[in-house]
């Protein structure tokens, strides 16, 4: 992408449908809750499911920091929905369709796929990003959550 958002900026608020019922802003969060937000490619594609699935795994730990998890794709929410169930995710799934505005604003749109590449932000209750972590190839490489929890404890300061 040309441009994304950079580490010490203010995170761009969104609004979107998610697998837990009605839509969840970015301002809920604010002045309450850390937020690791996470692109993934796709609904049922197998690295996004084992992705998805870390984040599940280490549910509690980023539970225990006081971190929200969302990901969000350019999947339809009831895709999501399935794909959600599938797997008894803990944590919404956010569904950035049809306009893809959230992916393109944080610039992890790939536009000739039009699906986000694997990333994720992790946004502080200010609501100010304070570290992006974004994967080379987002159809073969899988995030495990230790990579994330190290850094987020550094930054949080919680050992």
């Amino acid at each position: 992408p040309a441009w994304s958002v950079e580490v010490g900026e203010r995170a761009p608020e969104f609004k979107l449908p998610s697998t837990m019922g009605g839509d969840i802003s970015l301002s809920d969060f604010r002045n309450k809750k850390w937020v690791l937000l996470e692109f993934y490619g796709a609904d049922f594609a197998p690295t996004c499911m084992a992705n998805l699935l870390a984040r599940k795994a280490d549910f509690s730990r980023f539970e225990a920091l006081g971190i929200q998890n969302l990901a969000a794709s350019a999947n339809l929410t009831f895709s999501q929905q399935t794909f959600a169930e599938s797997m008894k995710l803990p944590y919404p799934l956010l569904s950035d369709f049809p306009g893809r505005n959230v992916m393109r604003s944080y610039g992890v749109l790939n536009d000739k796929m039009q699906v986000a590449s694997g990333s994720f932000f992790l946004i502080d209750p200010q609501g100010v990003i304070r570290k992006k972590w974004l994967t080379e190839n987002w159809m073969t490489t899988v995030v495990y959550s230790e990579t994330l929890l190290k850094d987020i404890r550094e930054i949080i300061g919680k050992r």
